[in-house]
């Protein structure tokens, strides 16, 4: 017993010497914690800003391609998305910006690509910092069959070329031009409140996820969204013909596309 009680005071001892050394060595490293780093340890870095799409030193030259809706048909001032966002860069940079609009009421995805191949066309691309082009409004939407039937086979053959020249377009510009910012106007549902409204609904939706995903393989392209910009406000922001953006419409377009390039 006497033996015993020797051995439970020894461990006691023991066990409170080995907690004064933790206790003497946790206060230790507290007072000067760089102890348990490496010697060479860099100091933090602070987060780099995210790089502004646009050049430094601004936009001079802006190109527009594509279809009515860069032409800005159906605006009562004649100036649709293109001409309010060159404004807003004037404004932004305080300086003129040399515009060209090259859109041709109508046109689809093949006629832009033959249009891509005039050399004027190529030299125009290659000197510009900002090109802001919308297509595939035609290739779509001639396949509805009017405002109020939809042939859904036209339509799926429709986006499948579509897609081929929509990535073929964007390949074309970087070929002449790999540092000018891109801007693609994806497309809104403009039968959204008619009888069509849901056969028309997942092709537009496919559709501009296709444009996204394509546009995500090259570098300095933005696809910017307008669905939801027209969403049960056709009525609001739609032109008399319909299918078109009023003057209204038109300035919301606008204003995402700053939004998109800030």
């Amino acid at each position: 017993m006497r033996t015993s009680g020797q051995l439970l005071w020894r461990t006691a001892g023991l066990l409170s010497f080995l907690s004064f050394l933790l206790f003497a060595v946790g206060f230790v490293l507290a007072m000067n914690p760089h102890q348990l780093a490496p010697s060479n340890t860099a100091p933090p870095t602070q987060a780099s800003k995210p790089a502004t799409p646009l050049p430094e030193s601004g936009v001079h030259k802006v190109v527009a391609l594509g279809d009515s809706l860069t032409r800005g048909a159906g605006d009562a001032n004649g100036q649709g998305y293109v001409g309010l966002v060159r404004q807003a860069l004037e404004k932004k940079n305080g300086q003129p910006i040399t515009f060209t609009n090259l859109a041709i009421n109508g046109q689809e995805s093949t006629n832009l690509l033959s249009q891509m191949s005039q050399q004027q066309v190529k030299t125009l691309l290659s000197e510009a910092d900002l090109i802001l082009f919308t297509i595939g409004g035609n290739d779509l939407f001639r396949q509805t069959g009017g405002l109020y039937s939809i042939e859904k086979e036209k339509v799926a053959a429709a986006i499948k070329g579509l897609t081929t020249n929509y990535e073929e377009i964007i390949r074309q510009i970087r070929s002449v031009n790999k540092d000018a910012t891109i801007v693609y106007t994806s497309l809104y549902n403009p039968f959204g409140d008619t009888e069509t409204g849901l056969d028309t609904i997942k092709p537009v939706l496919d559709w501009n996820n296709t444009a996204s995903q394509i546009a995500a393989r090259y570098p300095h392209v933005i696809v910017v969204p307008t669905y939801d910009l027209f969403v049960r406000k056709e009525q609001a922001y739609l032109y008399t013909d319909h299918f078109h953006p009023n003057t209204e419409g038109y300035a919301r377009i606008a204003t995402r596309i700053m939004q998109a390039l800030e």
